[in-house]
This record gives C-alpha cells, structure tokens and sequence, in this order.
C-alpha cells in the first residue's frame, strides 16, 4: 500500500511525520503558534523584561522552530499592542554570517562587528516601512499607520538620526537615492554643502571676475561719476569703494570654495574610514561617499571608528528611541543556525558582550548547541531544552490534529500501532528518542518501512511484464515486526 493511502485510512489528509527541518516544515507553517516548543514560555518570559536569554539545545531539540514561534509572537504581539511589543530581528545561518565577518574583516569578530550586523539587519527594513516600499510578507508591519509622520512628530535631530543610520547601515542596492528620498521626505537640507556650498561658490567667484572686468574697462569714468556723487567723500575713499566690493564678492567666493574643498577632504578621510571599521555592509568606497557627503560634519562625527564600541552604542540608542517611535516597546534580536565551531564559539561571545545583553531597550535571544557555550559566562538568562515523554507525545498528536482529514477525527498516536505494542512500550520509545527531530525521523522510517511491498522489486517488475494485479496490503497498524526490524530491539531499563 502507497504511503498516502495508509496515512488516509487513518483520517490523515497529509503525512504529519515529513519534515526534513523546521524551516520546510509544511505542517509547522500552516500554525507557527499552534505547536508551541515545551520551552516557549520559559524562554519568551525570560526575554519579556527585556532581556537577553542563551537557549541551549542538541540537534532535534527544536531550537529553530522555537526562534520561528518567538519571531511569529512578537511581530503579532506589535500589531496587537502597539507600544508594548518587541520589533524582532531574526538573523538565521549565524555561523555563515559569522564566517563572512571575519573573512572580511581579516580576525576575529568582535562586540562593535556585532552591533554593526544587527544596525544592518534592522536599518534596512525600517528604511522600506518609511519610504513607503511594498512589504514583500517577509518583514513585520509597522504598528503605526504613517511611520514618517511618526518619526517627523519627534523633531529633525530624529530625523536626521534616521538618515545618518540609513547613510551608515543601508544596503547596497540604490543606497544614495534612498539618502535623498528620505531627506526629501523630512525637508532636510543638505549638508556641508556639498553641491550649494559650490554652485554659491563659482556663482560668486564668476560675479567677482565680471565686476573686476567692468571696473577695469571704465576706469576713468567710474572715479569722475563716483566723485560727482559722493561730493562728501574723499575721492581718494570714492575711488577705492568699488575694489573694496569686489574684494568682499572675491573673498567670500574663495572661501566658501575653500570650504567645500575642506568638507570633501573630510568626507573622504571619513569614508575611508568607515569603510575600515563596518565591515558587515557590502557597500563600496563611491556608494558609501555619495550618502556620507551629503552631510554636516557633526553628523558624520558619527561614523565609528574600528574596534570603538562607544559611538555604535550610541547609534543603538538612536535607532531605539526611532524603534519606540514606530509603536515598538524594544528590539530583539533572535538568532539561529548556530554550528559547534571555532567561529561560531567566537561570533557568540561577541554577541553577548556584557555591554549588548545588559542594555534596557534591546534583548538577545540565541540558540546553540551546548558544546559552544560550554565555557561561556554571560550575564543573561539561560534556558536548556528537554523534553519529557510527555511533550513529545503532545507535539506528535498536536501534528496528527493539525493534519487530520475533517470533519475526520484525528488517529491517537497508539493508534498508529498494533494493540500489542503497549502504552508503556511507547513511551520507552519517546524516551528513548528523546527529541522531536528523532521522533519524526523514527516515525517516518516506520511508516515508509511498514507500507513498502512485501513482494521484491524484481518479482514486481515480472509480474508487471506479465499483466497480474498484485494485491494491496491489508490497512493495519505498524507491527512489532516493523518495529523490531526498523528500529531493533527495546531494551529494558
């Protein structure tokens, strides 16, 4: 008998047990919440202060498909009670993420790379919801309806903060034009002048070479119609009157060419030097100049230097205080795919620097293996998943219900097996399991063994030749036998 022919006659209209992982997990994503992880509580009312929580588990314990359900709640949360949820940022394959810093970097990843990679995650998307640009159903809605209008409410320094992060932490994809939208969008004016400063310039410096032009071509006439009329005034004073303007119309040309030189020296001093200290971005030297130049330099002040933590902190506070203003309580930052390695050991320890995982406004919830955070000492709550025989069945039948056939009622998990296979017998194997990746793994071998043809390929493929109708398996439950030859024998405790 085919799989889906067993799986129907016990009122399954799906198999409930394939699921190569939580993130292609078809019976997870129909209800992220409606399986909540037996830890879910545990660790969601650890980080609900907020505050961060280091989530250990061995592989199969569930750790991904916990971060899904704290990512699903908390944007729902947002929506919900404005004000009062937490704005998520997931980041899922940490140790490629990880991986990719140091390369970049040339060494080891520290504290102020991690804060870079989490201003890069959130910046972007903030961006998106305040241009205005289509949410692709990956990225949580905004709790507020106008999130610009939100953001203008608070004054221009907010506004300007949001464009200095944007400058900063945007991705590469157009990330100068989106500079102008926003400071078109807030009514910003540009900055060290960049092109004003200069058009002013050459307008004053061309306006300084005609007038000296003019004053030289009438020479004569200019002293005797300035001494007729000023009669009062020297004419050694009347005749000067007209070099003294040009001097003024020359010198305040100059200058502000002189400023727009030194302001371009100093964006470019700064580029380089952000270019050396955010390594997590893939913005290149001309993207990155062409956002920093449009601003003053007590803005870019705020490009932080390599291996500064203090001036990232500080740009936390300010995407903080645009985070509360977009009807979110804090940030929390939820990382996955977490490997037992040499970077990811190195990457996690970044991350929950003391200075990161004690701040009032954003949390960090991280799962990893136990062996790499085995030595690991950081002031945050910690939380180890288990799962007693009693979860695990109430997960296994929780996916049965959610795959039933209705109005069909959904089999219990015993009756998936024959009656001679005990209650108690069942639960040595879940104990035995021990976590939901190997019960699944364990119940989907079972099926598929127990719902093979009995008669051999080479015999089927005769009798096929032959035009006989082989016989279907009778609709039983798995066997002892299917279970002794699959899964071998029970031993006693």
């Amino acid at each position: 008998m085919e799989r889906a022919s067993w799986l129907r006659a016990f009122g399954l209209a799906r198999d409930p047990f394939a699921a190569p992982d939580a993130r292609r997990d078809e019976v997870l994503a129909l209800e992220p919440m409606g399986m909540l992880h037996v830890r879910y509580a545990e660790v969601h009312g650890a980080t609900e202060v907020p505050h961060s929580c280091l989530v250990e588990g061995v592989p199969g314990s569930g750790r991904t498909a916990l971060c899904m359900q704290l990512v699903a709640e908390d944007e729902h949360a947002a929506l919900q009670r404005p004000g009062l949820g937490r704005r998520v940022v997931p980041v899922d394959r940490f140790t490629e993420v990880a991986g990719g810093v140091e390369e970049r970097r040339g060494g080891p990843m520290t504290a102020s790379e991690a804060l870079d990679l989490v201003l890069h995650r959130i910046v972007p998307e903030l961006v998106d919801e305040v241009l205005g640009i289509g949410n692709d159903g990956t990225r949580p809605r905004m709790p507020v309806s106008d999130p610009a209008a939100a953001i203008e409410s608070a004054g221009p320094s907010v506004c300007r903060d949001l464009v200095v992060l944007q400058a900063l932490y945007d991705r590469a994809d157009g990330a100068p034009s989106r500079t102008m939208l926003l400071r078109d969008r807030f009514a910003l004016s540009g900055g060290v002048l960049a092109e004003a400063s200069r058009s002013w310039g050459l307008v004053l410096l061309g306006s300084s070479v005609l007038t000296g032009i003019v004053l030289l071509a009438f020479g004569d006439r200019r002293d005797a119609a300035l001494v007729r009329a000023l009669p009062s005034v020297a004419p050694e004073w009347a005749q000067a009157l007209p070099w003294i303007g040009l001097g003024l119309v020359l010198s305040a040309s100059l200058g502000l060419l002189g400023r727009w030189a030194v302001a371009g020296f100093l964006v470019r001093s700064r580029v380089r030097r952000a270019m050396r200290s955010i390594v997590v971005t893939d913005r290149d030297a001309d993207d990155l100049a062409a956002c920093l130049n449009e601003w003053r330099p007590v803005d870019l002040r705020r490009v932080p230097k390599r291996g500064a933590i203090a001036p990232r902190l500080d740009l936390l506070d300010r995407l903080e205080r645009i985070v509360r203003l977009l009807g979110w309580r804090s940030i929390a930052v939820v990382v996955d795919g977490v490997g037992d390695d040499a970077v990811s050991r190195r990457a996690i320890k970044a991350l929950l620097d003391e200075r990161i995982v004690q701040r009032s406004g954003t949390s960090v919830v991280l799962a990893a293996p136990p062996a790499a955070v085995a030595d690991l000492r950081v002031p945050c709550s910690r939380v180890v998943l288990d799962w007693p025989v009693p979860a695990l069945r109430r997960l296994i039948q929780s996916r049965l219900d959610r795959c039933a056939d209705r109005p069909l009622a959904a089999p219990s998990f015993d009756a998936l097996f024959e009656q001679a296979i005990s209650h108690e017998e069942l639960d040595a194997w879940l104990a035995r399991w021990a976590t939901p990746r190997a019960a699944l793994d364990a119940m989907d071998r079972l099926i598929s063994a127990h719902t093979e043809p009995p008669v051999p390929r080479s015999v089927l493929d005769s009798l096929d030749e032959l035009d006989v109708d082989v016989p279907s398996p009778m609709v039983q439950p798995i066997t002892r036998a299917t279970l002794e030859r699959v899964l071998g024998r029970q031993r006693p405790a």
